[in-house]
């Protein structure tokens, strides 16, 4: 019982977190809700890796919820330019 435990602790923290690697500077974006859970599901048949995150990114995207809700309406549109700094 506490080898199949370990294992399945191991496992779960070898697959990473999608919700926190896509929350990253580089990879954020305005329009990110549930951004983790959409990053798992996009490899979900590709890595088994992938399948095991997937429950862990929609509890973590559902607790960011809030913030990216705040985030999306508190960051100006750059309408597709690429940059979102407001110049006056």
């Amino acid at each position: 019982m506490l080898r199949m435990l370990t294992l399945m602790i191991c496992l779960a923290a070898l697959a990473g977190c999608a919700t926190m690697d896509s929350r990253t500077p580089e990879n954020y974006q305005r329009n990110s809700f549930y951004s983790g859970t959409q990053q798992d599901y996009h490899c979900f048949f590709d890595s088994a890796l992938c399948a095991l995150d997937l429950p862990l990114s929609v509890v973590g995207d559902t607790l960011m919820a809030p913030f990216d809700g705040w985030y999306y309406y508190q960051t100006p549109d750059d309408g597709g330019k690429g940059n979102s700094k407001v110049v006056d």
